[in-house]
């Protein structure tokens, strides 16, 4: 049987123009093909027509800007939990999975050479959450043979002339094929979507959006997550790992040491580095 992860990224917008952003995640929903398709699809679709928005986005919600534009907190809430419950009624068949960095404490602890084997943070955190839900599959009930295919949303920004959604494919596809990444045979398959087209990538930018706050606010002090958030754990199982001063300096020997090309390392943070697509 082969399962789908939607997968979505969220990071803050720098104030200097041309500098790239202080924190990433990367995340999305996983769960089985009728779920989404039956189940989420075509009422998550209903409710945005009911609001007449073209599609869910979680910063300009929050933000109410754009298509939520005029929008007062009451309107919002509204929605919010309109939408939310599509996710929720599902009752544990959805699970949601995320890695997040800290970009400055990467690019302060880790090694330039490092750093050229992890890659750019967006990859960086791409490449660990599939490796975390391959690893999941595994210790989870499953078919030795059941597999995963992920749907990204399309990522047009470019590092060193190349998009970042080509490469997250590109390296999936190394993953996959290289027999010293474990868990390579639970991946099926990689492509980039828009959100506005293919409807199960909007609860993607659900999760991928609220973890980064979460992350964020942990940060900046904050002990609770968001209420929205917080509302799911009874229904919505969460995995969500995080790159930053601790992690980092704990896997900092390993990451220098390990030999590997550009971009052909996969960490999952909680772990000493031992998979590699290359």
């Amino acid at each position: 049987m082969i399962f789908r992860f939607y997968c979505d990224e969220s990071h803050d917008n720098p104030r200097v123009k041309k500098t790239e952003p202080k924190s990433y995640v990367v995340g999305g929903l996983f769960g089985d093909a009728r779920t989404f398709d039956e189940k989420v699809e075509p009422r998550w679709l209903a409710k945005n027509r009911r609001a007449k928005v073209a599609r869910y986005h979680a910063a300009h919600l929050n933000a109410r800007t754009r298509e939520y534009e005029g929008w007062n907190p009451e309107q919002a809430l509204r929605y919010s939990k309109r939408i939310l419950a599509v996710l929720k009624d599902q009752n544990h068949k959805l699970h949601g999975f995320a890695c997040g960095m800290h970009v400055d404490e990467y690019r302060r602890i880790i090694s330039k050479d490092g750093q050229r084997k992890m890659g750019h943070p967006y990859l960086v955190c791409f490449k660990s959450v599939i490796a975390m839900v391959a690893e999941q599959m595994d210790y989870g009930r499953f078919r030795r043979e059941d597999t995963f295919a992920v749907i990204i949303d399309q990522n047009k920004d470019r590092v060193d002339g190349c998009r970042l959604d080509a490469e997250a494919v590109r390296l999936f596809y190394e993953m996959k094929d290289n027999p010293k990444c474990s868990y390579r045979h639970r991946l099926e398959s990689c492509t980039p979507e828009n959100s506005e087209k293919l409807i199960c990538l909007q609860p993607a930018d659900f999760v991928a959006y609220e973890l980064f706050r979460l992350m964020h606010g942990k940060r900046n002090g904050a002990q609770e997550m968001r209420a929205v958030l917080d509302s799911m754990l009874g229904t919505t199982g969460f995995m969500f790992e995080m790159f930053g001063e601790e992690s980092l300096t704990r896997l900092k020997s390993e990451i220098e040491k390990t030999v590997c090309g550009l971009n052909e390392l996969v960490v999952i943070p909680k772990y000493t580095p031992r998979e590699t697509n290359g």
